[in-house]
């Protein structure tokens, strides 16, 4: 880690690996709004046969509607991150607006914001249009039942989030970038690629250790002194296990669903590749944390590990519910 952490010098290195860390926030909005637009795409097939609604009246209503609500959470999202208010003082005694955590200014945190913000929109328009022009108009949309891998999705995630965020409730482990050499470290990096020294600020230390275990349990079982009880502390500022990770693998479970949307149970050559080029992608944000010092490798490890199985027991579960519910129905 202390050999990826040199690569925050590169610009071209250090801006990819922020827009992965910053990205995994909002990534989810898109997958939920695909979830949301299938499912009502169903609601609406039923309702235009039993009572003769509009369905495609009501449909493009419904895609403009989700649009606004993505609109609103990313606005709640950005404009939260793009108060900025990470700075350090230089030996001089200026107040520059720099996280030296990250190590990356305001101004190019902000523009990694907007490029963001733009490219997931492309993604979200593109996504929901052609569900819209092109999923919604073939017969086996119906035919196959893909509101049941929506459900196999909705599952997986609370299955995914639900040990992460327990552990990350019960666990003690400090981000790597919240240590205090670590920091030191990113001060003389800092004036070695900028030409100006700044002072330490003891604040900005989590924890005084050097490496430490994924095991490290904090006050709720036990080692009393490593929180102080507050929310944010409980939910935020404990390393192990990754949320991002989480999110990535059931993006990844909705992107290897869309890539085959006519056969969704099998596994195609198509599927395959998207599979290994996702994989790559999941690589790169292991990566990206290795290099800003967001994440231990354990953390990644372990969530990673915990999707694969939630990938399976999520499609076992629903199905085991789905074709109970067909026999009794039967």
């Amino acid at each position: 880690m202390e050999i990826f952490a040199q690569l925050l010098k590169i610009d071209f290195l250090k801006y990819p690996s922020i827009y992965y860390l910053q990205s995994g926030y909002t990534d989810l909005y898109i997958v939920f709004a695909l979830i949301a637009f299938i499912i009502i795409e169903y609601i609406l097939i039923n309702l235009n046969k039993k009572k003769g609604v509009d369905k495609d009246f009501w449909s493009w209503i419904f895609f403009v509607l989700i649009l606004i609500t993505w609109f609103i959470f990313m606005f709640l999202k950005v404009s939260s991150s793009w108060k900025f208010n990470m700075t350090v003082e230089t030996i001089e005694g200026n107040i520059l607006k720099f996280n030296i955590k990250k190590f990356i200014s305001a101004k190019d945190f902000r523009i990694l914001l907007v490029i963001i913000v733009i490219l997931q929109f492309f993604i979200l328009i593109s996504v929901l249009l052609y569900a819209k022009l092109v999923w919604f108009k073939k017969p086996f949309f119906y035919e196959n039942k893909y509101w049941v891998k929506c459900i196999q999705l909705i599952v997986f995630f609370f299955l995914a989030y639900g040990l992460v965020g327990s552990l990350k409730i019960l666990m003690g482990r400090d981000y790597y970038n919240s240590i205090e050499a670590v920091l030191k470290e990113r001060v003389n990096m800092f004036e070695d690629k900028y030409g100006i020294a700044i002072k330490f600020n003891p604040n900005w230390i989590k924890s005084p250790d050097g490496f430490q275990p994924w095991w490290i349990f904090n006050g709720l079982i036990g080692n009393p002194n490593k929180i102080d009880w507050s929310l944010e502390k409980l939910f935020n500022s404990n390393a192990f296990p990754s949320g991002h990770m989480a999110q990535m693998g059931m993006c990844g479970f909705a992107f290897i669903f869309i890539i085959d949307f006519k056969n969704p149970n099998n596994l195609s050559k198509g599927k395959i590749i998207g599979i290994y080029l996702f994989f790559v992608h999941q690589l790169f944000l292991v990566i990206s944390f290795l290099i800003n010092g967001s994440h231990w490798l354990t953390d990644t490890t372990f969530t990673w590990m915990w999707i694969i199985i939630c990938s399976y027991l999520s499609i076992v579960i629903v199905n085991k519910i789905v074709n109970k519910k067909i026999l009794v129905k039967n």
